[in-house]
């Protein structure tokens, strides 16, 4: 079988500041990158016989943060790599020497001692295959380009007990919002005590020249950068992000969960490296529990999850409330850097329901919190509660400070919150108090999608990638089973009974030319994704007859595209976690299988060498926007289906 290619590939992934990828086939062909496709160089080697080979990044510098044009390098030729949940492994290897690198964050979902500490790990070995005595040593750096965000930037590195560290010399914590930005204040540690700065102004692997710790240097001019040279060939080089304050929530600066932990970030970062091989350990049982899961869908359903999993988990930051509530803050990545957004939420939640149920309950507490203050104007849930990491309130469709009522997403926010709720109660979470606390919220959602929910007026939602348009079928779908999961979240008939009422009627008035449902009640000769019906499924509400769901799949098969099936008649592009919830309508496996293999086909393939995107065409090769959102935990929703 053919190895993917992967379109990036994580290598150290803490939250959405501190994330850097490779974008490359070889992890030596380019400068490793943050998710937003700006520099953020760590670069490694070997000197075998006091010759250089490069093994990981480019060491050239230029003031735009893009990409320069490289010198040639020798190299150590890349093998092999292999991605998992929560570790990256490569390979090089010549006449001479083998080496590996590996890439670990311990993002386990079900462990929130590790999930929340905020620290990755490098580890490289190296072996002299020829038989012969050879010189050997291993080579590391890390340019202070990735401790700033703007060109201005001037940092000041240190030494720790543990630790040389490194960030901006002016520091501001949580004073600046936005979409594509990249860390601007904290402090990255290094696990190496030994470590050198280096004035990054010349182009060779030889350092031209020291510089002194504790001063102050401006980053696009010397470019500093901490170097590593070590004999023993293998090793491990920890990685820590000291943020000082992780976000504000409603005016309130929180600190890193594992705060709950240890008493300081300094304590903390010495456990992580003293702990690495437990740790490691732990992760490694992890990534074989998911991929064990996982591979009862396909092998190339594990790869595409394997790639998914720090991209979704790592595009959030965990952290504790004052009333001791936890919180699990999504940042939307590259759509408008929004906080905690709950049709996000929504999309990414099978992830989560899989491997911690209560981390719902941590996503959508935020919502609920700011939809029942004084500050919320409307009857309906709000889509986000800031941008990140300033979670204050709703920036989504605020114009100079005051919602926009056009610019609202009312159902489909609405449906998510119930759907989001219920769904968290059926794959176990184990702290239920959201439900009693947030009951009143819930019930006034509830009777907001019986009176407004069956034949949905113009507004925003989720499929208008085209447009917004009015009497959508598919947030039609939501309405009624928002107010279902009403209905069996407290017991209350009335609510099951409209829900299947509706359905019957949607049943009736949805049947389009193609014999599946249309894109709009209106709009006879019309087709689209049907995605939400799936949870009438899972969630075993019933309020659909099956036959609904066959014939919405039968058409889906006929247009089913290269690279996917497109999101409706009007365009050639799709959403890629949609056609993988079409594939919960049937028990096809064939269906599937090609909707796997077209995902699959599209990440091998893709021009665009970033995170996966979860908007792309379904004929070619190319995506129309978004690089590593959050949303991708919903392919993982077949892993719900296979148990």
């Amino acid at each position: 079988m053919k190895n993917l290619r992967y379109c990036a590939i994580p290598l150290l992934t803490i939250d959405p500041f501190f994330s850097i990828w490779s974008m490359s086939d070889h992890l030596y062909d380019d400068v490793t990158k943050h998710w937003t496709g700006r520099r953020n160089p760590i670069s490694a080697g070997v000197y075998l016989d006091g010759e250089f080979y490069s093994l990981m990044g480019q060491r050239v510098h230029n003031s735009d943060r893009q990409s320069a044009p490289y010198r040639l390098m020798a190299n150590i030729p890349q093998t092999s790599v292999k991605v998992t949940p929560t570790a990256t492994y490569y390979t090089f290897e010549n006449d001479v020497i083998r080496a590996k690198l590996s890439f670990l964050s311990p993002l386990v979902l079900d462990r929130l001692d590790l999930l929340s500490r905020p620290v990755s790990y490098m580890e490289y070995a190296l072996e002299v295959i020829d038989g012969k005595e050879h010189s050997v040593e291993f080579y590391f750096d890390m340019s202070t380009e990735c401790s700033v965000d703007t060109y201005d930037g001037k940092v000041i590195c240190r030494k720790g007990k543990s630790s040389v560290y490194f960030g901006k010399s002016e520091q501001a914590p949580l004073s600046k919002v936005g979409d594509s930005v990249c860390i601007d204040w904290g402090y990255i540690h290094i696990s190496e005590p030994s470590a050198q700065l280096i004035n990054g102004t010349s182009k060779s692997w030889e350092p031209a020249e020291l510089l002194s710790f504790d001063e102050e240097y401006e980053v696009f001019r010397e470019y500093p950068y901490v170097c590593v040279r070590k004999n023993e060939r293998s090793g491990v080089i920890t990685f820590g992000y000291d943020d000082i304050y992780s976000v504000e929530y409603f005016g309130e600066k929180l600190e890193g969960y594992y705060k709950k932990y240890y008493g300081s970030f300094d304590e903390m970062f010495e456990a992580s490296i003293n702990e690495y091989g437990r740790i490691k350990q732990l992760c490694a049982e992890f990534d074989a529990r998911v991929l064990n899961d996982a591979r009862k869908v396909s092998d190339h359903y594990a790869e595409i999850v394997s790639l998914a999993y720090r991209q979704s988990v790592a595009a959030h930051k965990l952290v504790c409330d004052s009333e001791g509530h936890d919180l699990f803050l999504s940042k939307e990545c590259h759509s408008n850097g929004c906080m905690g957004t709950l049709d996000c939420t929504y999309e990414s939640s099978p992830l989560f329901y899989k491997y911690n149920p209560d981390l719902m309950f941590a996503m959508i507490r935020p919502i609920a919190r700011f939809a029942c203050s004084d500050k919320w104007p409307f009857d309906f849930v709000p889509h986000d509660v800031g941008r990140y990491p300033v979670a204050n309130g709703q920036v989504y469709g605020a114009v100079n400070g005051e919602q926009n009522p056009n610019m609202q997403m009312p159902l489909e926010e609405c449906g998510n919150l119930l759907l989001c709720a219920l769904s968290a109660v059926k794959y176990g979470a184990k702290d239920r108090s959201f439900i009693e606390e947030y009951r009143e919220l819930l019930k006034k959602t509830a009777d907001y999608l019986v009176e407004n929910g069956f034949d949905p007026a113009l507004q925003l939602c989720t499929d208008d990638f085209t447009g917004k348009f009015a009497h959508s079928c598919n947030l039609s779908i939501k309405a009624i089973l928002g107010i279902a999961c009403y209905g069996v979240l407290y017991g209350d008939e009335h609510y099951t009974a409209i829900a299947k009422e509706y359905a019957g009627k949607w049943e009736a008035l949805s049947v389009g030319s193609y014999g599946s449902s249309r894109l709009a009640f209106d709009l006879e000769d019309s087709w689209s994704l049907k995605y939400n019906i799936i949870w009438d499924k899972l969630l075993e509400l019933n309020v659909f007859r099956p036959e609904v769901f066959e014939r919405e799949v039968a058409v889906y098969r006929e247009k089913l595209n290269p690279y996917g099936i497109p999101l409706d008649m009007r365009q050639d592009y799709t959403i890629n976690i949609w056609n993988f919830w079409t594939t919960v309508m049937t028990d096809d496996k064939e269906y599937l299988n090609k909707v796997i293999d077209a995902e699959y086909a599209f990440i091998n393939d893709t021009l665009d060498r970033v995170p996966i995107t979860d908007w792309h065409c379904t004929s070619i090769n190319r995506r129309m926007d978004f690089q590593n959102r959050s949303v991708v935990g919903g392919l993982f929703v077949n892993m719900l289906v296979e148990g």
